[in-house]
């Protein structure tokens, strides 16, 4: 089951707030801090385009001087990226970013995998568009999971064929 964690981390919500006017969502932030310095690792999306490495260095740019200057620290090592086709969803509020995206999940009910475009999400509930229960090759226009019935999740992508 995914935890809703991300959320109650200061750090995100300060994140958030930095980043959201330049169009971009924090998908993911952590810090380090270790002998030599900070580490913070910070994954970000848009809705609105594929995130590109001129958007990853806008945000690093916007970024790495506000917290070495408020860490007090010049031994900031700050990486910034996209989530990826294929990412691992690490906290159950990735759902709520990736509305609209296909996803691939565990669903405990169906004891199966579970492929189909992410409709809506709150907090315990996830509603599933266009879907396909891979072991059953089962198909339905709507499914609703609870956060209970989903082990774990992860974005998907399918490879289009050409006729």
């Amino acid at each position: 089951m995914l935890d809703r964690e991300i959320e109650r981390n200061p750090l995100f919500g300060q994140m958030d707030a930095l980043i959201r006017p330049m169009g971009f969502r924090v998908v993911d932030v952590y810090r380090n801090d270790r002998p030599g310095g900070i580490q913070l690792h910070l994954t970000v999306y848009c809705d609105e385009h594929e995130v590109g490495t001129d958007d990853l260095a806008a945000v690093y740019n916007v970024v790495y001087p506000r917290y070495s200057v408020l860490w007090n620290t010049r031994d900031l090592e700050l990486e910034v990226s996209s989530p990826g086709m294929q990412r691992a969803f690490r906290d159950w509020y990735e759902f709520s970013v990736f509305t609209g995206r296909l996803v691939k999940l565990y669903s405990n009910r169906f004891s199966s995998n579970i492929e189909a475009v992410i409709a809506s999400c709150d907090d315990e509930i996830v509603t599933l568009k266009d879907v396909l229960i891979v072991d059953s090759k089962e198909k339905m226009d709507e499914l609703v999971l609870s956060r209970d019935e989903v082990q774990k999740a992860r974005l998907t992508y399918r490879w289009e064929e050409k006729k």
